[in-house]
């Protein structure tokens, strides 16, 4: 989701991208987050037509946050791309991957050193992982499939 994807108004796919339907059917659904400094719920909602997948966020990080995420594919980095939004003002930008189990999603681009990763269980229902902080930092979380 590039800032110039107007420029691509006469070339628009006709159908998502694999990149999406792949996150989308292993994310889509609620999710019950926890680890020694998080605790709540996300969930993934696939927008009508797949071009998007929306994550809404309701969790306890240090405080109460409120969050919507659109995650699609960009075809200038081909990668895909989100753009985060929450109660507290903030607006990032993420850069999220899929390969097989292992999930990561990277503050910024794709290069990022602030990255969280994840793997998923056999069944799909539950995937452990970290995010790191450049300074070495960084917290677990384990999210839990509850529909």
């Amino acid at each position: 989701m590039a800032d110039n994807n107007n420029a691509h108004i006469m070339n628009m796919p006709k159908k998502p991208n694999p990149k999406i339907t792949e996150l989308a059917e292993r994310l889509v659904g609620k999710w019950r987050v926890k680890g020694p400094e998080i605790d709540g719920t996300v969930e993934f909602e696939l927008m009508e037509g797949g071009f998007f997948l929306i994550q809404h966020i309701d969790f306890t990080h240090g405080q109460k946050i409120k969050g919507i995420e659109y995650i699609a594919y960009d075809p200038d980095t081909d990668t895909l791309r989100s753009h985060f939004m929450d109660s507290m003002g903030e607006n990032f930008t993420y850069t999220w991957a899929l390969n097989g189990k292992k999930l990561r999603i990277n503050f910024g681009d794709a290069d990022s050193d602030m990255y969280f990763e994840a793997t998923f269980n056999d069944d799909n229902s539950q995937y452990t992982g970290a995010w790191h902080y450049p300074d070495g930092g960084g917290y677990d979380a384990t999210l839990t499939r509850i529909d």
